[in-house]
């Protein structure tokens, strides 16, 4: 068997000095930022003792990651949260080690959260072991499809006869109610199973029930940064500034707002929000 020839090993040396290189150069917030279309698409997941971040390169990863392109929302910000949440199994390490290309300069970052804690991960691993129990998936299920045609059916059969009872106002005001309650039972069902990823295994049925938003007059597009980037990561947290500018009547300039902050709790439906006072 021949040995590697001298200039082989060179290259190699090379190669994972430069690798090493990449994944130790210290990247600013303004570059990362950048970094936030599908085309370049960078994030910064918190180290395993909070005491940095690392960034990665989902670019490529994008097409190949198990929940669809949802991954993609991550792009140009720190993903930690998303990250710990959406991975109660935890993801591999050898994973991150590959993506990583470099480190957020020190003290960028600085979560509401701990994530030293013992909490959340003892909390994780009693969910995905309830799940494992009871035979459950976490994505899709026979009684998730028989909802959603039940739903949806009930929906157009609604709108269908709120449209031919023109000539008799009192039905057509009670199939208008009923198609309204169909609607927001789509809303709260259908497009958020499937704008979560949980609706099916398949990339592309997620994305349809995802769509089902559309469908009933609303945006999946904006729902997903709404609420998968503020509402669920930051539940009922507020940033102390920015709320006191809101009770003056003052927007915050979107430099200044808290990535920390949810956005369900400035809701223009009050009757609707959980506020936490």
């Amino acid at each position: 068997m021949c040995a590697p020839s001298t200039n082989a090993k060179i290259k190699a040396s090379q190669e994972e000095t430069t690798a090493t290189v990449l994944k130790t150069k210290t990247i600013s917030k303004s570059e990362l930022a950048s970094h936030n279309t599908p085309s370049s698409a960078w994030c910064a997941i918190h180290s395993q003792d909070s005491s940095s971040h690392a960034v990665l390169d989902i670019t490529s990863f994008a097409s190949k990651h198990p929940g669809g392109d949802l991954i993609l929302l991550a792009a140009g910000k720190d993903a930690s949260v998303l990250f710990e949440t959406y991975h109660p199994r935890g993801v591999p390490p050898s994973l991150v080690k590959k993506l990583q290309i470099g480190i957020m300069e020190k003290g960028s970052y600085d979560s509401f959260y701990s994530w030293d804690s013992d909490f959340y991960k003892v909390l994780r691993t009693r969910v995905v072991q309830r799940l494992e129990e009871r035979g459950l998936s976490r994505r899709g299920s026979i009684e998730i499809w028989i909802k959603a045609l039940f739903l949806l059916s009930g929906f157009w059969f609604s709108l269908v006869q709120m449209y031919i009872n023109t000539s008799n106002f009192g039905m057509a005001s009670v199939w208008s109610i009923t198609m309204g309650f169909f609607a927001a039972m789509i809303g709260v069902n259908i497009q958020h199973d499937g704008n979560h990823g949980a609706f099916s295994k398949s990339k592309f049925i997620n994305k349809c029930a995802g769509w089902t938003l559309d469908m009933i007059g609303a945006s999946a597009f904006t729902w997903e940064f709404q609420h998968m980037l503020g509402h669920h990561p930051y539940t009922n947290l507020i940033d102390v500034v920015e709320d006191k500018k809101k009770e003056e009547g003052v927007d915050c300039k979107i430099e200044e707002k808290n990535q920390e902050s949810d956005p369900d709790v400035f809701s223009s439906f009050p009757l609707m929000r959980m506020h936490p006072l």
